[in-house]
């Protein structure tokens, strides 16, 4: 589809408004519906075939399965965060060791964090940034002087069991407060600093010791050169979707092109909604979604939903000049 031009040449540079979903590969889409409602304790929203949707807290969880695409084993990139009080730091430590979920808390100064993998090795994130009365007895972080995270041994072989009925089944479900982030692994972080800054509009909050953050429609975006991996060249999975009012639609979509961004065409999936897909320099697949926009009736529809267009992840990848 062509960006009528009066889309690209705006009066001030669109913006996102939040983030709508957060969607990762996984091996086994049913052994997954048990963790995401049993252990993270989400809502199923949406299910179709081979893909469903979870709600955690104001975040949609969507899961589809993919032969690779997950956390490497080794790795702490990418990951996600959510925040939550001391006392559900402690109930959430109890709560995954009931369920036989390998995890790692530690402290970051009066940070109390944990580590955690779905089935699948999806990387997850604690964040606790006061109220947890334990807090002096976690292992300091590996760069506040404490040992390295064996990031290897958080990986297992999930037999979907709750502790044997009886003794502590009266433990309360711990509760996340909020999404916190989404850090990811990029090539060159100084190229991604502009281009989130620059291109995608947030705005630098941190940056030190070779890892940075911006805020992005509320939602917090890291990003660090450390061992991890960006969505795979063909994949779909994950990816990291903003929500976008429907006047910025269009404007959105020629200022990615008109900043160097290769976009797939704006689709959709049912006449209603209107999607488009785009990557970061290093490859991280985003995707931007308005639930509601009158152009999209017009917009050519996914071969899944019955319609011609099948994107094509591979081309999305671009060599960035910004």
């Amino acid at each position: 589809m062509e960006i009528p031009a009066a889309q690209v040449l705006s009066a001030r540079q669109p913006q996102f408004n939040g983030m709508s979903h957060v969607s990762l590969p996984c091996r086994d889409l049913e052994e997954s519906k048990v963790f995401y409602a049993q252990v993270m304790g989400g809502e199923l929203v949406h299910e179709i075939p081979g893909f469903v949707e979870y709600r955690i807290e104001n975040i949609i969880v969507g899961l589809s399965e993919q032969p690779q695409g997950w956390t490497d084993p080794e790795a702490e990139y990418p990951h996600y965060a959510f925040y939550l009080s001391g006392e559900n730091f402690e109930l959430m430590k109890l709560w995954l060791d009931r369920h036989e979920v390998p995890n790692y808390p530690y402290r970051r100064d009066q940070t109390a964090l944990m580590y955690f993998r779905d089935p699948s090795g999806n990387l997850f994130e604690l964040y606790c940034d006061g109220g947890y009365k334990k807090i002096e007895s976690l292992p300091l972080a590996p760069r506040r002087g404490g040992p390295a995270i064996d990031f290897r041994s958080l990986n297992y072989r999930w037999r979907g069991h709750s502790a044997t009925p009886g003794a502590g089944n009266e433990m309360p479900r711990p509760r996340f407060d909020a999404f916190a982030h989404a850090s990811l692994f990029c090539r060159d972080l100084a190229q991604a600093k502009r281009f989130f800054t620059q291109v995608i509009g947030g705005q630098l909050i941190h940056d030190v010791d070779g890892f940075a953050e911006v805020r992005v429609a509320g939602i917090i975006i890291g990003m660090t050169e450390r061992p991890g991996r960006p969505t795979g060249r063909e994949a779909e999975y994950p990816h990291y979707a903003f929500f976008i009012a429907p006047e910025d639609f269009l404007s959105m979509a020629g200022w990615l092109r008109q900043n160097g961004v290769t976009t797939s065409e704006p689709w959709t999936r049912d006449g209603i909604k209107g999607l488009l897909y785009f990557r970061d320099p290093t490859g991280n697949l985003f995707e931007m979604y308005c639930p509601k926009l009158k152009e999209a009736a017009g917009f050519v529809r996914g071969a899944k939903q019955g319609g011609s267009y099948a994107i094509d992840f591979a081309a999305l990848n671009y060599e960035w000049q910004g």
